[in-house]
C-alpha cells in the first residue's frame, strides 16, 4: 500500500464498533500496542489500520463493515474537521476546506475537491504511488463525509453518482441505499460526485467567525506538520482546485493565498522551482487520472485542462511523460 499515519481515533471507532457487536476484541488489536490505538490525540502507521481492517473484516465475516462502522460514527468524533466543516456556510466551503485540511487526520491519503461544469468531485485517491485503496477505507470516508454534509445541511443530501475503484460487491441494494445514488465500480478514481447546484445549500450550523477561528488552528496545526516545505504543497493543492476552471495564474493563486505575486513567486523560487513546474506537475497528475477514463476523449482531456487543442496537449504530455497520452492510456488500461 504505501506508507502515512493515520489519526488513532479511525483505529479507537473501529474497535468499539467490534466490541459492540461482541466481538474478541483481543484478537482484532493482536501485536498492536495498546498506546498507539488509545492515544485519539496520536497517530498509528496506515499499515497498522489495513491489518485492523483486515482482522475486523474476517472475525466479523460483515463484508459492508466500513459502511456500516461510518453510518455510525457521530458528528464531533474527528473535532477540528468535523465542526470547521459544519460551520462553513454551504457544501463548496465544506468540501474546500475538508480536501486541504484532510493531511491533518491522515497523510497517506489525499482527498480531492474540484469543479467541472455542472459537476463537483470529492476524490479520494492515495498519496504518491498511485495504489487502490482497500475497500473498508473508501466506504468509510466517503460515508463519513457524505454523512456530515447531511447533518450540516440537515437535507438527505445526495450524489449524482458514487464510483469506486473495486470491483462489485454482492450487496449492491445496500449501497444504493446508504448513498442514495447508483454506485460504479471498476472506476479509475474512488469519488463522490454531486450536482454542482446542490453545493450551494446554506449549512444550518454555519457560523462564520467561528469557522474562521477552526480554520486558523488548523492552518497552524497542517505547517507545524512541515515547517519547512508546507508552502509548495499549499500551492499545488490550490491550483489542483482551480485547474478545470482555468484560474490558474501566478495572479489569481496569489489573491486566494492572500500574497502578492512577487512574494509567491520569490517563495517557489527559494525552494528551487518555478510556478510553471508546479503547474505542470498539477497539470501532468491531472491528465494520467482523466486518460484512465476511457470514454473521454484526447480532445477532451486538452479541454478540461485548458490546452489550444489536444495536439498541444499530446506534446505537453509527451514532454512530461515521454510517452503518448494514446500509448499512456493504452499500457495502463492493459496492465
Amino acid at each position: 500500500m504505501g506508507a502515512g499515519m493515520v489519526t488513532a481515533i479511525t483505529a479507537r471507532i473501529l474497535i468499539d464498533e467490534c466490541a459492540g457487536r461482541g466481538l474478541d476484541c483481543q484478537k482484532l488489536r493482536a501485536g498492536i500496542s495498546s498506546a498507539q490505538i488509545d492515544d485519539v490525540l496520536g497517530f498509528v502507521p496506515v499499515e497498522t489500520m489495513y491489518t485492523l481492517w483486515d482482522r475486523a473484516l474476517q472475525i466479523s465475516g460483515d463484508q459492508m463493515l466500513g459502511a456500516r462502522t461510518a453510518e455510525k460514527v457521530p458528528f464531533g468524533a474527528y473535532r477540528l474537521l468535523d465542526y470547521m466543516l459544519a460551520t462553513s456556510a454551504t457544501p463548496r466551503d465544506a468540501l474546500k476546506r475538508s480536501s486541504r485540511y484532510f493531511e491533518l487526520m491522515n497523510t497517506a491519503f489525499v482527498l480531492s475537491w474540484r469543479l467541472c461544469n455542472d459537476l463537483a468531485y470529492l476524490e479520494l485517491s492515495s498519496r504518491g504511488i498511485q495504489c487502490d485503496l482497500p475497500r473498508p477505507y473508501v466506504e468509510y470516508i466517503l460515508i463519513n463525509y457524505l454523512s456530515r454534509l447531511r447533518f450540516a445541511t440537515q437535507t438527505n443530501l445526495s450524489p449524482s453518482e458514487v464510483h469506486c475503484t473495486y470491483g462489485q460487491p454482492s450487496l449492491l441494494k445496500e449501497y444504493n441505499h446508504i448513498f442514495s445514488a447508483p454506485v460504479r465500480f471498476h472506476q479509475p478514481v474512488n469519488r463522490l460526485v454531486f450536482a454542482r447546484h446542490l453545493l450551494d445549500r446554506p449549512h444550518r450550523l454555519a457560523d462564520p467567525e467561528l469557522c474562521e477561528l477552526l480554520e486558523g488552528q488548523a492552518m497552524r496545526k497542517l505547517v507545524s506538520l512541515h515547517p519547512n516545505h508546507g508552502s509548495l504543497e499549499e500551492i499545488q493543492r490550490v491550483l489542483a482546485e482551480n485547474l478545470e476552471m482555468g484560474t490558474t495564474t501566478l495572479a489569481s493563486v496569489s489573491r486566494q493565498l492572500a500574497k502578492s505575486s512577487r512574494s509567491l513567486q520569490r517563495e517557489i523560487h527559494s525552494q528551487g522551482k518555478s510556478f510553471r513546474e508546479l503547474l505542470d506537475s498539477v497539470r501532468q497528475k491531472r491528465a494520467q487520472q482523466l486518460l484512465c477514463e476511457l470514454d473521454l476523449s484526447l480532445g477532451d482531456v486538452a479541454g478540461r485542462l485548458h490546452f489550444a487543442d489536444a495536439s498541444s496537449f499530446c506534446r505537453a504530455f509527451q514532454r512530461w511523460t515521454g510517452k503518448s497520452p494514446a500509448e499512456y492510456r493504452r499500457l495502463t488500461h492493459s496492465g
